[in-house]
């Protein structure tokens, strides 16, 4: 009996360790590394690293609701577990006068997986007094990121449908490099 034990207990050990030696491998992956071709969107779970960090880059977010419009911007992401946030920095036009504005977004991480990892956006107004509420969704399985903006409490308030229709919709962060636009001279 307690021989059976020790080698249940070495086969048990050896399985665990193998395991962490070998993280699972997704077709996004360039090769042998963390990171799509062009690494747009790099994982470094704690499968792999002390620190588990997730980046990615795209030019534009597009819904699936065909109301929408594309959002132009040229967006990076970054979260680190360490520190339970997320950090979308985004470049975009701006609507009057030309030029572009450069505007960055703390969200904090309400759940971190070795699959996803999901954040909520932090809000100039008060809790419960918010005209929308984004959250980010990354998900490892695809390499994807997804940012859903929802009506918060605040949304019926006048203030809030002078801004804004409240509605429910997804984004998705297109991953790749912007395209480089050439001047005329």
């Amino acid at each position: 009996m307690a021989k059976s034990l020790v080698v249940m207990a070495v086969i048990l050990f050896a399985s665990t360790a193998w395991a962490q030696g070998s993280p699972k491998k997704y077709p996004w992956q360039e090769k042998d590394t963390n990171c799509t071709h062009g690494m747009t969107f790099c994982w470094y779970g704690s499968d792999l690293v002390a620190d588990p960090e997730v980046t990615a880059f795209g030019p534009r977010w597009v819904s699936q609701d065909k109301e929408e419009k594309p959002f132009e911007w040229v967006s990076a992401v970054r979260c680190v577990k360490a520190l339970h946030i997320c950090i979308l920095a985004r470049n975009q036009k701006l609507l009057f006068g030309g030029g572009t504005m450069t505007n960055i977004d703390l969200y904090h991480v309400q759940e971190w997986s070795e699959y996803q990892i999901r954040a909520v956006g932090e809000n100039d107004l008060p809790h419960g007094e918010e005209c929308e509420i984004d959250s980010l969704l990354l998900n490892r399985e695809d390499a994807s990121i997804s940012m859903l903006s929802v009506p918060g409490p605040g949304a019926t308030n006048k203030g809030c449908e002078a801004l804004m229709k409240p509605k429910t919709v997804m984004y998705r962060l297109q991953l790749g490099l912007p395209e480089i636009q050439k001047e005329t001279p």
